[in-house]
């Protein structure tokens, strides 16, 4: 049995207990470091001088839910990671500007016997268009909507990988893969109060982790949360 997203598993089973009790210290730290990074950045954004205020930066948390599949399974044997994504834009040129993104997901206890943990670290560029103000103040925008294109790395643990094309000899398993990720996508940002937004995207999320097939993922990410924006 091998996933797309990630890890098989041998023959052996293990009881379902022992997934939910191995991944709660992931979880735990993964969250721990995405409300740490949240919390800096907040800070970073909140003393900006006054006089750089008019460069937008955009600081992004929303919960995501990545479809996925089987290797080798029906296109309707799918099943879903969830996570969340943590970015940050910044956009000094026309609504043009790096983004930086974290996006940490997870799944346990699937089918008895798998469970996937990555998390991945992507940048790229992001062009964002404003609808307008509800009122003259910089901070009121009426909307905006985004598009944007990532490139970097996923790094996935707690599984078991193939090392090499699967077969009677050369079957070798590792506990951690990294691959090669793109994505695409854009979203929506709506403004509720000053500059608290409310954020829904979606990407076409790409991963080259070794599944013993194509060792090639081919997800759809969606995502709804909040956003930050600070400047015009």
């Amino acid at each position: 049995m091998r996933q797309t997203a990630s890890a098989i598993r041998t023959a052996t089973h293990r009881p379902a207990t022992h997934a939910v009790h191995a991944s709660a210290p992931f979880l735990a730290n993964a969250l721990r470091r995405i409300a740490t990074t949240l919390l800096l950045l907040l800070s970073f954004a909140a003393f900006l001088p006054a006089a750089h205020a008019q460069a937008p930066i955009d600081l992004g948390l929303t919960y995501t839910q990545m479809r996925t599949k089987f290797v080798g399974a029906a296109s309707t044997d799918n099943f879903y990671m969830r996570g969340a994504t943590v970015d940050v834009a910044y956009s000094p040129f026309h609504g043009i500007g790096p983004v930086v993104s974290l996006n940490g997901m997870a799944v346990t206890n699937l089918r008895t016997e798998i469970d996937i943990h990555q998390a991945s670290f992507l940048f790229g560029g992001r062009y964002t268009y404003s609808f307008g103000h509800v009122s003259p103040t910089v901070w009121s925008r009426r909307a905006s909507i985004f598009g944007e294109g990532l490139v970097g790395i996923t790094h996935a643990s707690d599984g078991l990988y193939p090392t090499g094309p699967l077969g009677p000899k050369t079957n070798t398993l590792t506990s951690t893969a990294t691959g090669f990720t793109y994505a695409f996508g854009g979203g929506v940002n709506y403004n509720l109060y000053h500059r608290f937004e409310l954020r829904v995207m979606a990407h076409y999320f790409v991963t080259e982790l070794p599944n013993g097939g194509t060792n090639q993922q081919k997800d759809t990410q969606v995502s709804a949360g909040v956003n930050w924006h600070f400047g015009n």
